[in-house]
This record gives structure tokens, sequence and C-alpha cells, in this order.
């Protein structure tokens, strides 16, 4: 019996998805800063749910978890190749400091805003608003890295 994908084409598809679910957190990062953030600081109340504000956890937690699913198994699909497996190392290690970055800073900082509110304008928002914006050219190195990734695999016999 026929395989409808041969290996080598399966293993770029999963590269491929674990690209698509890389884009997409850079997507709603971009959201984030662009719609919420901006207007976080401003008014505090679009970041706390029990006010009728954006619930981040909803998107952020399943995401998240799709995405370490899928650049796992692109490090087992790049395996073969070494300079893929290599940019998918890479990818992953941009992520993993997206991440640690996040649960430790970013995380801790936004939760009791969205648990008690801050005051209009307040200078720990405005910061966190700033800092935040660091965690776009991160995740861009993951998407680029997984791009390089897929050409690389792609050019394997």
């Amino acid at each position: 019996m026929d395989n409808i994908l041969d290996d080598s084409t399966l293993r770029l598809v999963i590269v491929l998805v674990a690209l698509l679910a890389t884009a997409f957190l850079t997507g709603g990062g971009w959201y984030e800063q662009g719609v919420l953030d901006s207007a976080w600081p401003n008014k505090p109340a679009i970041v706390r749910p029990v006010e009728g504000g954006a619930n981040r956890k909803l998107f952020w937690v399943p995401a998240n978890i799709f995405t370490v699913l899928t650049l796992l198994a692109a490090l087992w699909a790049s395996w073969p190749a070494p300079g893929a497996r290599y940019v998918a190392f890479v990818a992953i290690g941009f992520y993993a400091v997206i991440n640690a970055v996040t649960v430790c800073f970013f995380a801790r900082a936004v939760l009791p805003v969205e648990k008690n509110g801050d005051a209009d304008n307040d200078p720990t928002s405005i910061r966190w608003v700033r800092l935040s914006r660091w965690r776009t050219p991160l995740s861009l190195g993951v998407n680029a890295s997984l791009i390089i990734a897929a050409i690389s695999l792609a050019r394997v016999p």
C-alpha cells in the first residue's frame, strides 16, 4: 500500500505546523500589544476579566500547550537533517526564553492587576507594557528559525 505522505514530506509538514503554531502566538502577541496593552495603562479594566476585560489565559494557556507539542514534534521531524535540527533547537531556545521571562516576570506582574486592579496610568503597568514589547523580536526569532528548518528539510533528498 502506498503512503499518502512519504517520510520527508511528513517531516516537513510537522515543521510547518509548528511554524503555524508559533506564528499564531506571534499574532496573538501583536494583538495583545496593539489592542490590550496600548489601552491598559489608561483603562486597567481591559485586563480584568471580572470587570469584563480580556481573560488572556483562555488564549495563552491552550495556545502554548499546543505550541510546545508542535515544537517537540518539529525537533523530532528535523532530527535527520543537521542544519534543520540546529535551527529547531534555536527555535526552542527562543521559545524557552520567552516563556521563562513570561512566567518569572510578566505573569507575576499582571496577575495581581487582573485580580485587584490598579490605578489609571500606574507606572508599573506602563513599564510592563514597554518591556513586554521585547518579547516580539524573540517570537519572530522562533518563526524565522522554523522557516530555516523547513527550508533545510525541503532541501534534504
